[in-house]
């Protein structure tokens, strides 16, 4: 794991831990005014004054060479002076004369951890805590080095002789235990993707440390609940049984998922996979009740689960999202199913094939948690909007579309799959517990404020408003619960992305995509209220890490090879930017930030100079790069701490991506060159700039396919091609975001779409998302480009898109380099007239570029990420609204 990961979580434990102060030491056989030195050290310690508290203690032992307190109160000077080193030594010094000096073994328990020596650490902890039992600050350093280091390893707690309820349901909401009765609990909660990036999603952090410094951020963030969707690494379970027996008033509650893919044919009853599935739920159950060995596969966590953690589970939620024609077909399969009635649950009278099978599998979980540990919880299974059991009037299926479009004269749907989102429903309200179930059962459903179609059209929807206003979402939540009424609803992921690409957009603006962090925090809270108002029980935002293996459908293809796609942070995909605690690329030290630093920017590689360039001309490029981005550096003689002359000029950054002879060789139209570039950055004033690219190379139709284009197929271009081309035509970036569809009306609702080529102005300070900055005091255009939007598929391999033909897969090639060239224009007064030329860099003799005088810039490839992780403004913003929930 890099250092400064490591260091961002140990410092969450590690500032509480110092700030705490040892035990008075007890009588000392030295005279009076070494013991005064002593006490007056003590009280410059805990004034934070430590230079002051050292010359004390200094002055004690000199008094008195054998003044073991005098000698502890230097050791833990050198602590906070984090000289962890001396204060090892000082302490060893301690315990080897006195061994029951609790203060000595305290520090030396600090020292050995910091020193990253955990047995000397568990070693001295233990010695510590058998004199002074109650000293949080070392049994806060024995939980994150191992939560189970004051039990045998057998030590479980012993099944119960009545069933246990570990949490229940009652009515609309949860309760959880409370001394002798219970209380209710509104989950205010994190989805716990936990992949780092470099790693695969089943690649988990190994160390309880890592874990442990993120429940003291969530506990600090006021987060009661965590949602796993699947087994993690025995650590997770240590770190958490830990933290939860130190923070006994205010634990961290779980909800457990059992993972599964799809079965083979859409056979829910399919032998060999349901009996992985169930195996699955048993594994789940048995890892909680810190009893399971589980072997490491390939994709699975395993190892030793020792620590029970069984009591702070509040319920479970099994699988995963199910399709809806996976559903289907199950259903038509099954015509005539008949009802269930299982220990713990049944159905409410005949219903459809796949609720009764998801009442039977949850029944099954709850059966062998009952059997084997005479313990019981609430379950439910994993749900979302496309099966929900409501009608929606705008959502035609895939029939019905069809048949408005062959009545309106428009092209067929090839791929119904999209739109099949309300032909089938699951109901958690044909299912019921029994009078054997005191646990109860829940409805859980992912929820987020862009997708189906249907929230974002339907007219109830559109017209809702909650408190704060007019939300589709609260609208649907609204009906949602209403239908739900009289169990708990549980919305178990929502949230929006701060990725500065978008994939799909809502009329409130709270898209799939496309909000700075700034913005993402508003929208998170609001979403987070209007949960709450709508009566759930409690809402698990999604989720605690940016996880950059993750995908979304409309980069998806483009991202190539997939499998790297956790290598490098691509801003253009949604998905992966749904963190609380973001992971950026780069060091945190030295990536270049957009206003300011120009010491960064002025540190990136030099690519070309013109020394001799005249006052106003662009002199210097520099190009540099890390996981997310292209940094260009755009330098002019003479114009340092002066604004651009936006009213007079204006830029042409070109951008060569591959091979020297393709692309557009004509750039702006006022030269000629023999380097083709496939990308034109424009820049006329600092609210009018765009990023566009040569016909032909672009993933995306464009605009067109607004009123030409509602065939589900149309909205990629193939080949993703560039030809030599001496138009000067370079084209949007637009793309569709959403299909147009028709409604079961026939309303025909037509495509939108933004244009992802437009760049935002502005600093890193003030927007997450801008793109580009003039520095005035430096006289340097600040510009940073996404791989993606330069089609680079993977930096990390130098993979671009590139089709030579169409072939069952998008086409790539190996980068050979890029080109950078700038080019100054005169702009004329009247519109009509064409911009001229009056500066280039490279210099531009009788107005031509010459392959020569362009050098390549190549990136260097990686198979190990470089980051740095930060919390994002969503978790101040939380924090303080769940803060006054409590």
């Amino acid at each position: 794991m890099p250092s400064n990961l490591h260091l961002l979580t140990r410092a969450c434990a590690a500032a509480a831990l110092l700030a705490l102060l040892p035990p008075h030491a007890g009588v000392s056989p030295c005279p009076p005014e070494s013991e005064a030195a002593v006490s007056a050290g003590w009280k410059a310690y805990r004034a934070d004054s430590m230079s002051v508290a050292g010359r004390h203690f200094l002055r004690a032992e000199r008094l008195c060479p054998d003044n073991l307190d005098a000698r502890v109160g230097l050791g833990y000077v050198a602590l906070r002076q984090d000289r962890v080193a001396t204060a090892d030594s000082l302490f060893r010094s301690v315990v080897q004369r006195d061994s029951l000096n609790g203060d000595a073994w305290d520090g030396l328990t600090q020292s050995s951890w910091r020193r990253g020596d955990r047995t000397a650490a568990l070693n001295a902890g233990r010695r510590a805590l058998r004199l002074h039992p109650d000293n949080a600050a070392t049994r806060s350093v024995l939980g994150q080095l191992d939560p189970d280091w004051d039990r045998p390893a057998s030590d479980r707690s012993p099944r119960p002789e009545t069933l246990r309820v570990d949490a229940r349901t009652q009515g609309d909401a949860f309760q959880i235990p409370d001394g002798g009765g219970w209380r209710g609990f509104y989950a205010n909660g994190v989805n716990m993707g936990v992949a780092l990036p470099g790693k695969f999603p089943s690649e988990f952090p190994p160390d309880s440390a890592t874990y442990a410094g993120w429940f003291e951020m969530l506990s600090a963030m006021h987060a009661n609940t965590l949602r796993l969707y699947t087994i993690l690494p025995p650590s997770f379970y240590r770190a958490l049984r830990g933290w939860n027996r130190t923070h006994s008033d205010a634990p961290l509650w779980l909800v457990h998922g059992v993972w599964t893919e799809l079965p083979p044919d859409h056979h829910f009853n399919d032998s060999t996979w349901k009996a992985g599935f169930r195996a699955e739920m048993r594994r789940v159950v048995d890892l909680l009740h810190g009893n399971a060995k589980i072997p490491k596969l390939a994709g699975h966590a395993g190892g030793r689960y020792d620590a029970d953690v069984s009591r702070w589970v509040l319920a479970f939620i099994i699988g995963r999202e199910w399709e809806p024609y996976a559903v289907k077909d199950f259903d038509q399969r099954n015509p005539s199913p008949a009802p269930y009635h299982g220990r713990f649950l049944e159905t409410v009278g005949v219903v459809p094939a796949a609720d009764g099978w998801m009442a039977e599998q949850c029944d099954y979980l709850l059966g062998y948690e009952a059997n084997i540990y005479n313990t019981i919880r609430p379950i439910a299974y994993t749900n979302w909007p496309t099966l929900d059991p409501l009608t929606h009037p705008t959502e035609a299926s895939g029939d019905e579309e069809a048949a408005w479009r062959r009545k309106a004269g428009r092209t067929p749907v090839r791929d119904p799959i999209e739109y099949e989102n309300d032909v089938i429903g699951l109901d958690a309200m044909l299912v019921r517990a029994t009078p054997q179930n005191p646990a109860g059962w829940f409805a859980s459903y992912h929820a987020y404020p862009y997708y189906p179609d249907f929230l974002l059209y339907d007219p109830g929807y559109d017209t809702a408003r909650s408190s704060e206003g007019r939300s589709n979402f609260f609208g649907y939540l609204s009906e949602l619960k209403r239908h739900h009424a009289g169990i708990p609803l549980l919305l178990s992921e929502y949230g929006v992305p701060s990725s500065r690409g978008v994939a799909h957009l809502q009329p409130q603006g709270w898209h799939h995509g496309g909000h700075d962090e700034i913005a993402m925090a508003r929208i998170d809270a609001r979403l987070t209220r209007e949960i709450r108002e709508s009566g759930a029980a409690g809402g698990i935002i999604f989720a605690w890490i940016d996880e950059w293996f993750k995908k979304n459908w409309i980069v998806i293809d483009y991202e190539r090879p997939l499998e790297n796609t956790r290598q490098w942070h691509n801003v253009l995909d949604a998905e992966q930017h749904y963190g609380i605690l973001g992971m950026y690329a780069g060091h945190a030290n030295s990536t270049p930030r957009l206003g300011g630093m120009a010491a960064r920017w002025r540190g990136l590689p030099l690519l070309m100079e013109n020394a001799t360039a005249a006052a106003g001309q662009p002199n210097r490029i520099r190009v540099g790069s890390d996981e997310s981005y292209v940094y260009v550096a755009v330098e002019f003689a003479g114009l340092a701490g002066q604004p651009f002359p936006w009213q007079e000029r204006s830029l042409l950054v070109a951008l060569d991506s591959y091979r020297a002879g393709l692309g557009q060789l004509r750039p702006g139209g006022a030269i000629e060159s023999e380097v083709g570039f496939e990308f034109a950055a424009s820049f006329r004033d600092t609210s009018d700039a765009e990023l566009r690219i040569v016909p032909g190379y672009s993933p995306y139709v464009g605009g067109e396919a607004i009123v030409e284009g509602d065939d589900y197929g149309r909205f990629a271009r193939r080949p993703i091609t560039t030809v030599p081309l001496r138009d000067d035509r370079f084209d949007s970036m637009f793309v569709i975001t959403n299909r147009a569809r028709f409604a079961r009306d026939g309303r025909f609702i037509p495509a939108s779409g933004y244009n992802r080529g437009r760049l935002r102005y502005g600093t890193a300070v003030e927007s997450s998302l801008s793109d580009w900055w003039w520095d005035a005091d430096t006289g340097i255009l600040q510009l940073r480009l996404p791989w993606g939007l330069i089609n680079v598929s993977d930096p990390s391999t130098r993979t671009l898109l590139y089709e030579r033909r169409v072939g069952d897969s998008i086409g790539t090639a190996t980068s050979d380099g890029m080109r950078f060239g700038v080019l100054l224009l005169d702009r004329p007064a009247s519109p009509a007239t064409a911009e001229t030329l009056i500066g280039a860099l490279p210099t531009a003799a009788g107005g031509r570029w010459r392959r020569a005088q362009f050098p390549d810039w190549t990136w260097p490839a990686w198979t190990e990420p470089q980051y740095h992780a930060r919390l994002k403004p969503v978790y101040d913003s939380l924090r303080e609204l769940w803060g006054r929930w409590e």
